[in-house]
């Protein structure tokens, strides 16, 4: 916490006694939902996210922590407990997450960016420009790379990392513990001879080399200079696999393990996944939220589920129809919005879902920010119903505001109008695709196809640290 004291000449300065945690913005959550959100993922997909979605990179992960905790400890790194320690912990691991990004594009020239490639925009022309003058860094400037901690790979898998049975050592999400090292081990025979080995290269995490390293990513690029290198099943085997690849992985079996081990929370996933799985004749989102619900009766979140995702898609949709009448426009006349073809059954579909959602008293955290947008909704009637949700979305609305309401004229306020919008999910999309990627379930539920892109968990921008 920030403590004042009065120096030179009672001049207030401000120290701070703890680390401060980077604020991250959210994308998409327009009507202010995303904690309550989280609570239903969490009680439909417990320790994972939106960002997990790929086990081939969770096997690359867990071989990028058991390589860097190599040269950690030959570097004379020990304890991981203070923020110092961690980040030159992470400062041995960063430039192999980077070095898999660049072996991916170097590997897959056509289709690489149909692969989630975090830091992608720097890495590409850092690769693919003139070796003996490339940047530092990757490409990336000093605030990318720090921000990269968070907005990276493993960033976005560290979670299950610190979650899942047996990842790392006491779930501190660095210390690689048995089903990394498996993983690791597994990932390193199907490297062969471009993997990192005494043999290959100049491979040699001694103490000595390891030591003197000024630049981790020097290092890293001097010592795995097979980084780029593969043979005729390269892609199969080591590469992140494609988003709309669903095939079951060659590393299932040890995937599985943590994934869907035996703890209660993965045996939670597992039960989820083959629920959504047999609801055969589900087609769309609300639809698997409606089946879960029958399927597991007595966990009152879970039965919720329908209600709230019809009220938040409703929501939604409204907010897109505003959007699309404003297009490139400054602003225009809410009347002219209320007048739409679509207005009056988007606007009755959002007074009978709010209606519906009303009255709402679980035990769950956030719940009441579901009520309170529900009771914002007090008419049917195009104009008012619209006029409702812009002054909600700007009163409780979360990150950034699409537009607001002056002299009975919608306003644009940002200038991320011409990205599609995200819609409140569950998870369910990253859980069935890991679900099928380890076996668990024969292919990706049908309903949940059109779900890709339809929520978005990345983070956006994180302040300087």
């Amino acid at each position: 916490m920030p403590v004042e004291v009065e120096i030179d000449e009672c001049v207030p300065r401000f120290f701070f006694s703890e680390p401060w945690e980077p604020i991250i913005v959210r994308r998409g959550d327009a009507l202010g939902l995303r904690a309550l959100t989280d609570s239903f993922a969490d009680a439909v997909a417990p320790d994972l996210s939106n960002r997990i979605q790929d086990g081939r990179w969770v096997t690359i992960l867990a071989w990028c922590l058991v390589r860097s905790q190599e040269l950690f400890h030959a570097s004379g790194g020990g304890q991981i407990s203070t923020p110092s320690q961690q980040r030159d912990r992470y400062a041995w691991l960063r430039p192999l997450e980077l070095m898999w990004v660049a072996r991916t594009i170097a590997l897959d020239e056509d289709e690489w960016r149909t692969r989630s490639l975090a830091g992608s925009r720097s890495v590409q022309p850092w690769y693919q420009g003139n070796e003996r003058i490339r940047p530092p860094h990757f490409g990336m400037s000093a605030d990318q790379l720090r921000r990269y901690r968070q907005t990276g790979m493993y960033g976005g898998y560290r979670l299950g990392f610190r979650k899942w049975p047996e990842m790392t050592v006491n779930g501190d999400g660095w210390r690689p513990a048995t089903h990394s090292r498996e993983l690791a081990a597994w990932l390193d025979k199907k490297l062969g001879s471009a993997g990192l080995s005494p043999d290959n290269g100049e491979y040699e995490p001694s103490t000595r080399s390891a030591k003197r390293a000024k630049d981790r990513a020097e290092w890293w690029l001097k010592n795995w200079q097979t980084f780029d290198k593969g043979g005729k099943t390269a892609d199969d085997n080591t590469l992140p696999r494609r988003k709309d690849d669903f095939y079951v992985l060659p590393e299932s079996d040890q995937l599985r393990r943590s994934i869907f081990g035996s703890d209660s929370n993965g045996l939670k996933r597992q039960k989820v996944a083959e629920a959504v799985w047999k609801a055969n004749k589900a087609r769309t989102h609300i639809e698997i939220c409606s089946h879960l619900s029958g399927v597991f009766a007595d966990q009152k979140t879970i039965v919720v589920l329908p209600r709230f995702s019809r009220l938040a898609d409703a929501g939604m949709e409204a907010m897109d129809l505003i959007r699309e009448v404003l297009g490139s426009k400054a602003s225009v006349e809410l009347r002219h919005v209320a007048e739409h073809p679509k207005a009056k059954s988007v606007c009755k579909e959002l007074m009978e879902a709010a209606s519906e959602f009303k009255g709402e008293r679980l035990r769950l955290r956030h719940i009441e920010t579901g009520t309170r947008f529900a009771e914002a909704i007090t008419s049917s009637r195009p104009i008012e119903c619209l006029r409702d949700l812009i002054e909600y979305h700007n009163r409780y609305g979360g990150g950034l505001r699409w537009f607001a309401l002056g002299n009975n004229e919608v306003v644009e306020r940002c200038s991320l109008l011409s990205v599609g919008s995200s819609r409140y999910r569950f998870r369910l999309w990253s859980l069935c695709r890991l679900a099928a990627q380890c076996g668990v379930i024969k292919n990706m539920p049908p309903a949940l196809l059109a779900d890709r892109g339809l929520e978005r968990d990345e983070p956006q921008e994180s302040k300087d640290e």
